[in-house]
């Protein structure tokens, strides 16, 4: 492990010389406010939701008199409580698909999953609306349910959606080249199959906590969200609102990973408001929050053709991706799991075919990597068994197919823009490896020892920020020279504020302590897609950079005026404006006018056009990665000991380099819950593992002691000083590293995450 600590060694001054984190304090002492912290407004009165207990059934009747005739009870929203208002959903928009809407707000005719929302009620206090949930008296005709997708496109599977008369939400493909000329040149042809469960993303904070005030036509809401403007828009169209009247502030956010998005209970919560004239809290617990969101499942199945001596000419990939109940996000998980089903390899003849299918699971939707976790598991163990059956080094194999820098990938999208060998080399000297493979694991098994070594590698490629429209940052300098930044871009615990703040900090040449960062208030119109798909840095950090250089250069056109010169001859050093020798405070230089100038810019960021006819339409630059994985597994009980693993992400420059390698280490960790132990359970018609005491995450004791992460910086990225979307990148490489470094260990090869004893005792056939 020479090469790693000395690499670590190298990167230990990145820490010591950054500022701390501009939200560290507050979090750290608790006084940092969440959406359960803020005091109740005067008069706020509780909700609480009835979810359905089972997985498929009819509704034949609901009755709510018995909850509304309790003392403290205010009111209920429920089928037969609707004000008027259509219970259908307009959510079901995506850029490439014109998809029907399929979810009312609260259920109508049917359950469709264990969880759907079935009524909520507002009382004086939180018990007692609890209570009254048990006096809503359901009558429901149960039906069979259907948990896997596979299962649900087959003929004589229960239909959940009757009116579509079938359980395909929708198709997509991306295709290129001719793929059976590309088999037709192989020399040899090899089919893999692999498949992802469905996973719940378990922030620290539970799911759907809000407080809502509808008043004289307006609302106030407080939500913990990941893109207020787009939800401040929604509720304003449920409510036959014009946008400006729905106020949304966004408070600390306990943790995200594409979880904090509008519930069903939130427009419930709407109704409620609105007829009662009063504010109302839901406080969702942990059992609610699981049943609000998840990943999709996935079925990767490819079939590949190779040349004798290594070479890829053709890849044929099908999948079948899990929805759950509803679209939600169907679409962006099927497309991007279509787009990145090919992994980083150059491909001459390709064709990706996917289908996205309904089932009666909790709806799958934004998850941290969508649709990439699933496909880097199946092409990662694609890639390194194809790389052992022809007789080849999966290290070796990949160094001659991987993408090169400045290569052409396809229509619409930029050329390769990293260094994949240096990313690979780098993280096999993190576990202090060769990278070569034993192609003969089988001699292990002479070994007297039960426990047997493996190490295994995997590479990702995912697109960088895409779409998005135009962000905005609005920028204003007081007399003091003290700078303000507002937008709406939440903070979710991945540091997008402090990242605003270096940024400021770097462009204007002031300290960062002369840098304020408001909250996300979309009273302050300033349009952004929302803190996902790895664009924050990307767009509303060159917005920030773009507002502040503006600002720069009001400043020094006002000194110039002030005290002389050209503008281009002045320079901010240490904070002051400079002019030659001559110095002055930015506070002296306002004050020359008399306290009359308001400093202030608008800085803007666009997302690269939409190309037509490509399936990576408005992305701007790649953003990959690198794993090494160093373990034993026992052959007679199937136990893991992992031993080492190193991750490198390209981050073409971290602009606060503890918060981006945080970034890398807590995808990492994320990755060990999703390769070794995380899975949501279905059977016997129920949701089996929907709480926090079932569901098993990753602790400490999982994670390596030999851990190792760094970042590729060449400051050739599109961000900001030449910066890269980076957050997504180490979550999607570790159950490929485990899965690879198992069949390096065993020569058996688990298919299915998460990666148990079980499995691997199963593909041992020892049971």
């Amino acid at each position: 492990m020479e090469a790693a600590n000395k690499n670590s060694t190298d990167k230990v001054g990145r820490f010591s010389d950054a500022p701390r984190r501009i939200d560290l304090k507050a979090k750290v002492t608790g006084r940092a406010q969440f959406i359960e912290d803020l005091p109740d407004l005067p008069g706020t009165i509780y909700a609480a939701a009835l979810l359905s207990p089972y997985s498929h059934a009819r509704i034949l009747s609901i009755d709510a008199s018995e909850a509304l005739a309790m003392p403290g009870v205010l009111g209920v929203v429920d089928r037969e409580h609707l004000d008027g208002v259509n219970p259908r959903l307009k959510l079901g928009a995506h850029d490439h698909f014109k998809l029907p809407d399929d979810q009312d707000f609260v259920a109508i005719k049917k359950v469709r999953y264990d969880g759907d929302l079935v009524a909520v009620i507002a009382a004086e206090d939180l018990a007692t609306a609890e209570r009254a949930l048990q006096k809503i008296h359901v009558e429901y005709e149960p039906l069979a349910p259907v948990f896997d997708a596979v299962e649900a496109l087959a003929p004589g599977a229960p239909i959940l959606h009757e009116e579509r008369g079938t359980n395909l939400l929708l198709e997509d493909s991306l295709i290129w080249g001719d793929v059976e000329e590309g088999f037709r040149a192989a020399d040899r042809v090899f089919e893999e199959t692999y498949s992802s469960p469905s996973m719940f993303h378990h922030p620290m904070e539970p799911i759907g906590g809000c407080l809502m005030h509808y008043l004289n036509g307006e609302v106030n809401v407080w939500l913990p969200t990941a893109s207020p403007m787009r939800d401040a828009g929604e509720f304003a169209h449920f409510l036959g609102l014009e946008a400006g009247k729905v106020r949304l502030r966004v408070p600390y956010v306990g943790g995200g990973f594409g979880s904090k998005i509008p519930t069903t209970a939130h427009y419930a919560v709407l109704l409620l408001t609105r007829r009662l004239q009063r504010p109302v809290r839901l406080v969702p617990s942990e059992e609610y929050s699981f049943r609000q969101n998840s990943r999709h499942a996935e079925v990767f199945k490819a079939k590949m053709g190779v040349k004798a001596d290594g070479t890829i000419t053709a890849l044929d990939v099908e999948l079948v991706v899990d929805t759950g109940a509803y679209t939600t996000g169907g679409a962006t998980g099927l497309h991007n799991s279509v787009i990145s089903a090919w992994g980083c390899y150059r491909i001459p003849n390709l064709r990706v075919r996917g289908r996205c299918a309904y089932t009666n699971k909790v709806p799958a939707g934004h998850t941290r990597a969508t649709g990439k976790v699933q496909t880097t598991w199946g092409i990662e163990c694609t890639i390194d068994s194809v790389a052992r059956q022809v007789g080849m080094d999966p290290y070796a194999f990949r160094k001659k197919n991987v993408l090169l820098r400045g290569d052409y990938v396809c229509k619409g999208t930029p050329a390769m823009d990293t260094d994949y060998l240096d990313l690979m080399s780098e993280a096999i000297a993190g576990i202090g490896w060769d990278g070569k493979s034993d192609l003969a694991p089988e001699k292990k098994a002479a070994s007297s020892s039960p426990w047997v070594r493996g190490r295994g590698m995997a590479l990702s490629l995912r697109h960088g920020s895409m779409g998005g429209g135009r962000a905005y940052a609005l920028v204003t300098m007081d007399a003091r020279g003290v700078l303000t930044i507002q937008h709406n871009a939440a903070e979710i615990g991945q540091g997008t504020h402090n990242l605003f703040s270096v940024i400021a900090s770097e462009t204007l040449e002031i300290p960062q302590s002369q840098v304020r960062v408001g909250t996300p208030d979309t009273a302050v119109s300033l349009p952004f897609a929302g803190v996902s798909a790895q664009r924050t840095t990307m767009q509303m950090g060159n917005a920030v950079h773009n507002a502040c250089k503006q600002l720069k250069q009001e400043l020094f056109t006002l000194a110039s005026q002030a005290k002389g010169g050209k503008p281009e001859e002045w320079r901010i050093i240490a904070g002051k404006l400079c002019w030659g020798e001559a110095a002055f405070s930015i506070a002296d230089i306002v004050r020359c006018y008399g306290g009359s100038v308001v400093l202030k810019a608008v800085g803007y960021h666009s997302a690269p056009p939409m190309v037509k006819d490509s399936a990576f339409a408005g992305m701007d630059h790649w953003a990959p990665s690198g794993a090494a994985l160093d373990l034993e597994v026992n052959r007679d009980t199937g136990e893991l000991r992992i031993l080492g693993y190193a991750i490198i992400a390209d981050a073409g420059k971290a602009i606060h380099y503890p918060s981006a390698k945080a970034q890398t280490d807590g995808g990492a960790v994320m990755g060990f819950g999703h390769a070794l132990f995380e899975e949501t359970v279905y059977q016997d018609g129920q949701f089996q593992n929907g709480d926090p005491f079932q569901y098993r995450l990753p602790l400490m004791k999982d994670v390596p002691e030999d851990f190792y992460s760094s970042m590729l910086e060449k400051g050739d990225g599109p961000g900001p000083f030449g910066s890269k979307g980076m957050a997504q990148t180490s979550i999607v490489t570790v159950g490929p590293a485990i899965g690879n470094a198992v069949y390096d260990a065993l020569g058996v090869r688990v298919r299915s995450l998460p990666i148990t004893p079980e499995k691997i005792l199963r593909a041992m056939g020892k049971i």
